[in-house]
């Protein structure tokens, strides 16, 4: 029987031919080789399969594997059902990261021994605008993590197959912000988490670049508000505002109604009284663990 890898990458796809090859280029330059890939793939439209078996050569232990839905969360948990390491890595397709990168990893692992970890990133493209929200967004994972861990970028973290298990894996039912799920989860049942300085990995911004940084957070805004006024996003159709459609997305034009829903939500007294006592909630707590 084969040894079982200290890792297990698992990367969720759709119509990521341009990214791909990227990211797993840089995986078979790692320093540290003690790990297999699973590409969990919605049943591409395009070369995205077909590029991933020409690297299976610098890859032995590459697997792909198909799910009949194509959605983020069904994928990465069908990939952690195929996977055999003891310790999950999961990452987007439009990741890159440094030759040093899981061995820096696996160090932070160690040293930290927590079951959840994720660490700081760059942008993909280096500019002053770019390196700022980088460096604010950062910044805001550290400090809510240091004071309550609530949210996680689910676009590269580890976590150890017996917390993955325990928390029955990512949410299928949620459509936007998956990572929130998984760490408020894990903290509930006691499971640690940490956010780490280093290694540095490649975030990609293609995002912000479509819409601008503007429309981005006008958009988180509005989810995180749906949260503060105890409405259930699920209920409402976020599919436009953060669909799961993979590469293909950006190649798409985007609808938006959430924040005319949101305004129209806050035009209630009620809504509004409800809002201000739970901003002032929030801040207190962050006052007091100061």
């Amino acid at each position: 029987m084969a040894k079982k890898p200290f890792f297990s990458i698992i990367i969720p796809t759709l119509n990521e031919q341009k990214y791909l090859p990227n990211l797993l280029t840089d995986l078979s330059k790692q320093t540290y080789q003690d790990f297999e890939v699973i590409i969990a793939d919605g049943h591409s439209e395009d070369k995205t399969v077909a590029k991933a078996t020409k690297l299976a050569a610098k890859l032995p232990s590459l697997k792909i594997i198909n799910s009949d839905i194509r959605q983020v969360c069904t994928q990465r948990n069908l990939g952690a059902k195929k996977s055999r390491a003891a310790t999950l890595v999961f990452m987007d397709a439009d990741n890159r990261i440094p030759p040093n990168f899981l061995s820096g990893i696996k160090y932070r692992w160690e040293e930290s021994g927590v079951d959840l970890l994720t660490s700081r990133f760059q942008p993909d493209l280096i500019s002053p605008l770019n390196l700022s929200i980088a460096s604010t967004i950062n910044l805001f994972f550290e400090l809510q993590n240091n004071l309550k861990p609530t949210y996680l970028l689910e676009a590269m973290f580890v976590v150890s197959r017996k917390c993955f298990n325990a928390i029955n894996g990512f949410d299928e039912s949620v459509n936007y912000a998956e990572g929130k799920s998984i760490i408020q989860t894990a903290t509930k049942l006691n499971f640690k988490a940490v956010f780490a300085r280093d290694p540095i990995w490649t975030f990609s911004f293609r995002r912000i670049r479509k819409y601008g940084v503007l429309s981005i957070t006008r958009s988180i805004v509005s989810l995180e508000l749906y949260s503060l006024l105890g409405l259930d996003p699920k209920q409402t159709k976020l599919e436009n505002l953060y669909p799961m459609k993979g590469g293909s997305f950006y190649a798409e034009s985007r609808r938006q109604a959430i924040l005319a829903k949101l305004q129209k939500k806050l035009k209630s007294k009620s809504a509004q009284n409800k809002l201000i006592s739970r901003l002032n909630a929030l801040l207190s707590s962050l006052k007091s663990d100061q």
